[in-house]
């Protein structure tokens, strides 16, 4: 199996923020597939602690329709997250979503510089189509915790303020299946981690000192 460069990693948590003074450990670094940078990956944290139900989400976020694209491709919150769908194209486009694990709803065909919104009330992976251009998908993931990150293009992560303990981790990527393993956070956090999703075995592969 290629491993990536351990100067290239370098490079890569470097590119990180630094953390700010004073606040809560949290974790943040870098994930990999065949030793290059893999953008578009949903992380999570969930407590193995029995712990209070999270209320619900107002937080809003949009999705554009633009040069027959869904932009950006993945975007994840709690229920109650509300995405606006705008058509920045000029030409008509469709958001619906066929259900399965998710919710089943239709927005409708509407035309260009207008948009429609929907909130997500069910925990889940939501897949977003347009009836009119098939070619043409997103997700919107509904995780039921506050400690959620989504790769950027260089694969870097940050799940800020989370408090010290063990918790699960998710990791899910488009076309592959969901990974899982314990992760113990400490109260200075977990800096620089590296993950890598073509590893079989354990996805942290390794930390910063």
């Amino acid at each position: 199996m290629k491993r990536a460069r351990p100067g290239a990693v370098l490079m890569l948590l470097l590119l990180l923020p630094a953390p700010i003074l004073g606040q809560e450990g949290g974790i943040d670094g870098v994930v990999l597939i065949a030793g290059h940078p893999a953008d578009g990956v949903v992380l999570y944290l969930e407590s193995e602690s029995a712990a209070a139900e999270p209320t619900p989400s107002v937080d809003t976020t949009v999705i554009d329709q633009s040069r027959l694209r869904f932009l950006p491709p993945v975007v994840v919150g709690r229920p109650g997250l509300t995405v606006h769908f705008l058509n920045s194209d000029p030409i008509l486009h469709n958001v619906f979503s066929p259900g399965g694990e998710g919710e089943a709803f239709d927005l409708g065909t509407y035309p260009s510089n207008t948009s429609r919104n929907h909130t997500f009330t069910k925990p889940g992976f939501h897949v977003i189509l347009c009836h009119v251009h098939p070619e043409m998908f997103a997700y919107v993931v509904v995780v039921t915790t506050p400690y959620y990150a989504v790769t950027d293009t260089g694969g870097l992560f940050r799940i800020p303020d989370v408090p010290p303990g063990t918790y699960h981790l998710n990791v899910w990527r488009r076309g592959s299946e969901p990974r899982h393993e314990t992760l113990v956070v400490p109260a200075a956090g977990a800096r620089g981690l590296v993950l890598n999703l073509s590893r079989p075995g354990r996805l942290v592969e390794t930390t910063s000192p």
